[in-house]
């Protein structure tokens, strides 16, 4: 963009010109300078020119100034300038342009409509996201104006309020194809209807589509399109059956690198382990990122069912060596089964450091709200007679300690346990019994690694560490910098009690980490000679205490 003289530019380039010096005097000069600035428009600054645009309808912008020359055009389509777009009295929508990027919020599709011819006039604009907040035309027809953007690289479209039967697309033909590589439908769509758009769309490299439904009798996978460019494929549906969703998935290109899918069905087959390994074997060997999220009912008609019975081959070498984690979340009467990469962020006991996954196989179960009733209880049983549950992460807002008793005694085999203190835990007896017959019967538990989170209190540490016995390795979180020495204090004189002399390692956690606390502690546990023999190391805001 060509770059404006200031005034005192201006006024030495002309006072240094021969001519001016021979034929003008000061005074001239000044009133052409004057005469200059006034009747050239182009002397004004962007600021200026965004205060008047302000004022101006965008269309009427674009209209006026997009071909007027180079700086004009730079200034409306290689700026964060936001341009406003009056459509009636009532309504505004907001058009957002930046380099070659086009976004509509708060649109109908009659207003699209409108606006399509101003679209078909911008040079080279690779980008366009539309936020619909209604569907008042066939969303086929909007969609055949924007496939007819010759350079339309990214294209997000997205609708509140839609009805799945309001889009008809025929099949495209080759000289219908259009140059979108990257592509997100954020509306339902049936199954056909998906394919149908995809066939105006083979250069695909990454796919996003949300929610794809299955309500027509002819559903066939056959006419899904070639995509042979496709590397991501982000897919959540509702009511589509595992055999046709497999079916798709099949005719996926061997490059992909990311899959990702997102039922909403009671269609419990898609929990089959065995089946989503054979089609990743096949037909998906570049994969590297898999996700898989599915919920399930606990009402009436929950039962344990042979798919139920694959999730241990989870665990198996094909889905360990990917680091392909699976997880069970259970709120209230809900159970959600998810696979994930582990590198996608979630709680899994990595502040012990010395945890290695592969030594602890098993599910990571996540209880969120437990439904006390022992209905539910019965039915997670029958769950958890079928899984190993080696991990445990628990809120403790459950009304009877007898609830709290009953997952514990499902759980034989649980190693590793996370408790978020939402009331005082001895609040949960009824009576003194409770507390008695659970650390009975955890005598002979396997837990190793425990951590406790808002912890209210000594009372708190001590009701976690009397359950764990055996434990290796205690985490507290989250505590403030001038508690650290009064908790590090009370874990380690409490540990002491208990005569757990064996090897083990304390990680606090605080808000803010300081060095200095490293010295301190130091100095408090020799002066109460709580420890011998140990260490204190620090990373980040966790600091470890560790003994043999």
């Amino acid at each position: 963009m060509p770059r404006m003289k200031s005034k005192d530019q201006d006024y030495n380039l002309l006072s240094c010109h021969p001519m001016t010096l021979r034929n003008k005097t000061l005074h001239s000069q000044s009133l052409l300078e004057k005469k200059q600035i006034i009747n050239h428009i182009e002397n004004l600054s962007n600021e200026i020119f965004y205060e008047i645009f302000d004022y101006l309808d965008g269309c009427d912008i674009y209209h006026s100034f997009s071909n007027l020359n180079i700086r004009f055009q730079d200034l409306i389509t290689h700026s964060t300038f936001y341009l406003k777009v009056q459509f009636s009295s009532e309504s505004q929508s907001n058009l957002t342009i930046k380099d070659q990027s086009i976004i509509f919020k708060h649109i109908s599709t009659f207003q699209f409509v409108d606006l399509h011819f101003y679209l078909k006039t911008l040079p080279r604009l690779s980008s366009l996201q539309i936020f619909f907040d209604s569907c008042e035309d066939d969303i086929g027809d909007i969609y055949q104006l924007i496939f007819q953007l010759p350079f339309l690289k990214y294209l997000r479209v997205e609708i509140d309020d839609f009805e799945v039967s309001d889009l008809t697309l025929p099949m495209a033909a080759i000289e219908q194809y259009t140059s979108i590589e990257f592509f997100i439908s954020f509306h339902y769509l049936t199954l056909n209807q998906f394919f149908h758009l995809l066939s105006y769309t083979p250069r695909l490299t990454h796919l996003y589509c949300f929610n794809i439904l299955d309500f027509e009798l002819t559903n066939s996978t056959e006419i899904f399109p070639k995509l042979n460019n496709l590397v991501l494929f982000n897919f959540c549906t509702y009511d589509l059956s595992c055999d046709l969703c497999q079916s798709l998935f099949s005719k996926l290109p061997l490059q992909l690198k990311i899959l990702s899918v997102t039922v909403s069905d009671r269609d419990i087959s898609y929990l089959d382990a065995n089946r989503w390994e054979e089609l990743i074997r096949k037909n998906m060997p570049n994969l590297e990122r898999f996700t898989l999220c599915l919920q399930e009912k606990m009402d009436e008609r929950f039962q344990i069912t042979d798919y139920h019975k694959t999730i241990p081959n989870y665990f198996l070498p094909f889905w360990m060596e990917k680091q392909w984690i699976f997880r069970i979340v259970v709120d209230d009467d809900e159970i959600d089964y998810s696979i994930f990469p582990h590198s996608q962020k979630f709680y899994d006991f990595e502040e012990h450091l010395s945890y290695d996954r592969n030594s602890c196989p098993g599910v990571n179960l996540n209880i969120i709200n437990l439904n006390k009733n022992q209905v539910y209880i019965n039915r997670l049983k029958s769950l958890f007679k079928t899984i190993n549950v080696t991990r445990l992460v628990i809120r403790c807002s459950i009304d009877s300690m007898k609830a709290f008793m009953k997952i514990f005694k499902l759980l034989p085999n649980l190693m590793m346990l996370r408790v978020t203190v939402l009331k005082h835990p001895y609040e949960f007896l009824d009576v003194e019994n409770d507390m008695i017959q659970l650390r009975r019967y955890l005598e002979k538990s396997k837990i190793t690694n425990v951590t406790l989170v808002n912890a209210k209190g000594s009372n708190d540490v001590d009701f976690i560490i009397g359950l764990s016995p055996q434990m290796k390795s205690f985490s507290i979180q989250i505590i403030s910098n001038c508690d650290f020495l009064r908790v590090a204090y009370w874990i380690l004189y409490r540990i002491k009690m208990n005569k757990m002399s064996h090897p083990m390692k304390v990680c606090i956690k605080v808000k803010e980490g300081t060095n200095d606390l490293i010295e301190k502690l130091y100095e408090m546990i020799d002066s109460k000679k709580l420890l011998k023999n140990y260490t204190i190391f620090r990373k980040l805001d966790i600091f470890y205490i560790q003994w043999n």
